[in-house]
């Protein structure tokens, strides 16, 4: 897991520039000195654009040319002397993953063990891990095959969430309210994400984000905790807007159901929190989250603790971090939510509050302004494109079925 070590100037490869937490781990290292080489499918990604992005790359979609991408990797690695590597987004993290033997003759990386990362990466494997470590989940169905759908329909308490194996954010769920839609509603997620699972609906009041790093022996090295606040689409979406909170039960769930699975690196769990102050573990996230910019911002700088596990090999604990910092993705998350909130005029924060209010942004800022251009420019990219539309205005990776 150590850094690579080379007289000439080194980089540190971090891919996946589209994703703001991407932008979050560029700025993280490149104000420490670290020469950041970035890339992603297009030029028209924010953190090629940041001032701390030293060299800008297009790579092959992961997702879609895998042993291509495998081939650009090995070709930049041979050219560009790189320390480490630090894989951002799902698809890239599954072909490295594969083929991490081979890459970790050319470069560093601080990953976990594969049999643990294929649990992570499941949403059923990993429900029946937490339901080994005696964590509490949703009521959950994992289904292998169809013949027994008619039979799950009988027995299932409604209403229910249909939620892909293996998904990001909050893409192909669907929410049933009763048996009328559910066999329509299912066999609509299997088309696309094969046998997805089935959870008995928790209605929220709170939910909670536990974001974890750790060393090579599976001990816990940062904490940190976040509760949503605002959500795109608005009643069950991605967060947009979250807070730095305390919530030691929540890391203590996290930490064991991690230590379990024999965990090196970085990881985020989802919980919900029910109305008899119920923690549900929901999901794990095996990679950097989405608002990670807050993290950062509240003091547990988790990209620069990653660079520093792997070079030096071990670090100090960080568990303390400011609370009550709020930290939002304005574009364009947080503005969807305004057009489609029926209450906007008493959201909380104000959508006009800035950082004299404790709010701070993910993309947005003064000391490195360009990567709002690049967004916009991302924006124009997928100008034509129907389907990315349509995920984003009308909120695709969520829908509602009901007799409503």
């Amino acid at each position: 897991m150590h850094l690579r070590r080379c007289g000439m100037k080194t980089f540190v490869l971090v891919t996946d520039a589209q994703p703001r937490m991407t932008l979050a781990v560029v700025r993280s290292l490149g104000q420490k000195g670290v020469n950041v080489l970035a890339a992603e499918k297009t030029r028209f990604a924010p953190a090629l654009f940041s001032k701390y992005c030293k060299v800008g790359l297009v790579n092959p979609d992961p997702q879609k040319y895998p042993d291509e991408f495998m081939q650009w990797l090995i070709a930049t690695l041979d050219k560009y002397p790189c320390e480490m590597c630090i894989p951002v987004d799902d698809a890239t993290l599954d072909v490295i993953m594969k083929h991490r033997h081979k890459l970790e003759r050319l470069t560093s990386f601080v990953l976990p063990p594969l049999e643990g990362y294929k649990v992570a990466s499941d949403k059923g494997l990993s429900v029946l891990a937490a339901q080994q470590a005696d964590i509490l989940c949703p009521h959950t169905i994992i289904p292998d095959n169809l013949k027994e759908l008619d039979v799950w329909i009988k027995n299932l308490e409604f209403p229910v969430i249909i939620k892909p194996r293996k998904s990001s954010g909050s893409r192909g769920i669907k929410y049933v309210e009763d048996k009328e839609y559910f066999k329509k509603a299912y066999l609509q997620v299997h088309k696309e994400y094969p046998f997805p699972i089935v959870q008995k609906y928790i209605q929220p009041v709170e939910k909670y984000g536990v974001c974890l790093l750790f060393n090579s022996a599976s001990e816990l090295r940062a904490s940190f905790v976040q509760r949503e606040v605002r959500h795109y689409p608005v009643n069950m979406g991605t967060s947009v807007v979250q807070e730095s909170v305390y919530y030691p039960k929540l890391v203590e769930i996290g930490s064991k159901l991690m230590k379990s699975l024999k965990w090196t690196g970085i990881v985020e769990l989802d919980f919900l929190v029910d109305q008899q102050g119920k923690a549900y573990f929901m999901e794990i996230n095996p990679r950097f989250w989405g608002s990670l910019q807050m993290a950062v911002l509240a003091g547990v700088d988790f990209p620069w603790l990653l660079y520093r596990l792997a070079k030096e090999g071990d670090i100090e604990e960080v568990h303390t971090y400011k609370t009550g910092i709020l930290c939002r993705w304005l574009l364009p998350g947080d503005i969807l939510h305004l057009l489609t909130n029926k209450n906007r005029l008493s959201m909380n924060p104000s959508f006009l509050a800035g950082k004299k209010d404790n709010v701070y942004d993910d993309i947005l800022s003064w000391d490195d302004p360009l990567p709002t251009l690049g967004f916009i420019m991302s924006c124009f990219r997928y100008l034509f494109d129907g389907q990315m539309w349509r995920f984003v205005l009308k909120g695709d990776h969520y829908e509602k079925h009901n007799n409503g």
